[in-house]
């Protein structure tokens, strides 16, 4: 089992990135949060979840152990797939996501691609009682104690705007992540997320 892997970043894709570990090129798939904090012949280190199915070995890739928590948590809900459980990180902060299972709320897990009104009501309900205990990453990735932002879903509404314009959903959702970590708290509202998000597609 891979727990993490430290090298170079030889590539970065819309959904992935390869890593150069002394010479052997490892493929992660990655949320959009962790692909904008790299670049390309950076050394970074990459907390590994190593997924086995029948012949298929994949590992998906993190920035933070904090965000591996997360990932690992949504996808123990039935139905709930490893590229579904990208989706939801890359959409959704975590404030949004604790936000939406303290409230019930299924319709906030429904803006992640993937994912459905029933499944985004079964994420919910299986995660009440859980996400107490779990870590609240910042906008760059840090665990911090935070309480639910009143900005819960700009994210996911910058998100679907720039998809409705014709960009791809990964490619959005990597500006997006981007252009939060360059605004400072009290400038995270719509059009402000929406014009950095466009520059940073330029």
């Amino acid at each position: 089992m891979i727990y993490f892997l430290k090298g170079i970043v030889e590539e970065l894709g819309e959904n992935f990135l390869a890593l150069d570990v002394n010479g052997v090129g490892y493929q992660a798939f990655c949320s959009a949060r962790t692909l904008s904090k790299l670049d390309v012949g950076e050394v970074t280190k990459l907390h590994i979840h190593t997924h086995v199915r029948e012949q298929e070995f994949t590992l998906f890739g993190f920035a933070g152990s904090d965000e591996r928590e997360w990932f690992q948590l949504l996808t123990s809900v039935s139905g709930v797939g490893p590229k579904v459980g990208l989706a939801i990180l890359s959409a959704l902060t975590t404030d949004d996501m604790v936000g939406a299972v303290q409230n019930g709320e299924g319709k906030v897990m429904a803006r992640a691609n993937g994912v459905g009104p029933k499944l985004g009501d079964r994420i919910v309900l299986e995660l009440k009682g859980k996400v107490g205990a779990m870590p609240v990453m910042s906008a760059t990735g840090g665990a911090v104690v935070s309480q639910v932002s009143e900005s819960t879903g700009v994210n996911a509404e910058v998100v679907s705007a720039l998809s409705n314009l014709g960009y791809k959903s990964a490619q959005a959702e990597k500006a997006v992540f981007a252009a939060s970590e360059k605004l400072n708290d009290t400038n995270v509202n719509f059009d402000n997320l929406f014009k950095q998000s466009l520059q940073e597609l330029r």
